[in-house]
């Protein structure tokens, strides 16, 4: 049986606590009462000292604290702190994207938090995209033959086996993180994998083959922030190089079982990449759509001994080792949560 003297204590503790914290809140409420007095009077000087203590205790609700902050930031301009007044804007932007400046903030607060919006410190996110890949067969090599073009299988040439290629809708997904290194230019990177299909006509066996193939890629890209807005939202353009890791890539036969490429497909492969985006800020993230182009830089292929392609010729009778690499044009669309400092 719980002790009846425990029960009255802890309830009085409890209520004694909840009073405190309502009594703290209210004075809080005062404080940013009397500073906004404060600052209709031209008494910036006060202003830091009366918020500051509330905004570290978390007393105030978001739209206070956001009130807070302005105050702090501009007065922070009339007395040429410019950095503690850019710190202030910056923990504005933490909790509101699309903070709105009022009519009779001063130039220097409108300005300041314009040029900060523009450029967070940090983003990271998710990207999540579709490609169109376009293949290209750049050699037919196949040692298990005679080495010149006459190389023939059931009397077609080895570069007639194969035609009919077509690529279908891929899909990418990666986890990025951005970081800004210049007013205007961001270094991009992440981790995240791409899976694309593509089928052909098997002229040997006279049927439909696929192909799927599914990469590990690592992004490296230099984004350049253009001096234009696009109703009201920054646009830039980027370059750089899609680092690629083979995880699995499989042919389907004819039996319906998928024959495995893996150990006779490079490991290793990477893109040269162009694109541009737009940053539509929204409350709490940016929403970026980018197009892009990736055009790929080496060989996808190994070139095996006659041992290594009789081994495939086995499992599959009309395996051609081809050479190929693979353009993309990609539509990707990205949520990011970005940073300020």
């Amino acid at each position: 049986m719980k002790n009846p003297l425990i029960v009255k204590c802890c309830f009085l503790v409890g209520l004694y606590l909840l009073l405190s914290d309502a009594l703290v809140a209210q004075n809080c409420e005062q404080k940013l009462k009397l500073a906004t007095q404060n600052y209709q009077e031209g008494k910036i000087e006060l202003i830091k000292n009366l918020l500051e203590p509330c905004l570290m205790q978390k007393r105030l609700d978001k739209k206070q604290m956001l009130e807070a902050y302005r105050m702090m930031s501009s007065a922070a301009f009339l007395m040429d702190s410019i950095n503690q007044g850019a710190q202030f804007i910056s923990s504005i932007l933490n909790r509101d994207l699309a903070y709105k400046t009022r009519a009779d903030d001063i130039y220097s607060f409108k300005n300041e938090l314009f040029e900060i919006s523009q450029r967070p410190q940090f983003q990271f996110g998710v990207n999540i995209g579709v490609n169109l890949p376009y293949m290209h067969i750049d050699d037919v090599f196949n040692d298990a033959f005679d080495s010149d073009n006459a190389q023939t299988i059931g009397g077609l040439k080895v570069n007639n086996l194969i035609s009919d290629v077509k690529t279908e809708l891929g899909i990418s997904m990666e986890w990025i993180f951005i970081r800004q290194i210049r007013t205007r230019l961001e270094l991009e990177t992440g981790i995240g994998f791409q899976k694309i299909n593509y089928n052909y006509t098997d002229n040997y066996q006279g049927q439909k083959k696929g192909v799927s193939i599914t990469d590990w890629q690592v992004p490296m890209m230099v984004n350049y922030r253009l001096p234009w807005l696009l109703v009201g939202n920054t646009l830039s353009i980027q370059m750089g190089t899609v680092f690629r890791f083979l995880n699995d890539w499989r042919q389907e036969q004819v039996s319906g079982s998928t024959l495995s490429l893996n150990d006779i497909r490079t490991q290793f492969n990477y893109d040269f990449s162009v694109g541009a985006f737009l940053n539509v800020k929204t409350k709490y993230l940016i929403f970026r759509p980018r197009l892009q182009y990736s055009m790929g830089c080496s060989s996808r292929a190994k070139k095996l001994s006659s041992e290594q392609n009789i081994k495939y010729l086995y499992n599959s009778p009309s395996f051609v080792n081809y050479n190929n690499h693979f353009n993309h044009f990609i539509f990707s669309v990205a949520l990011l949560k970005p940073k300020f400092k």
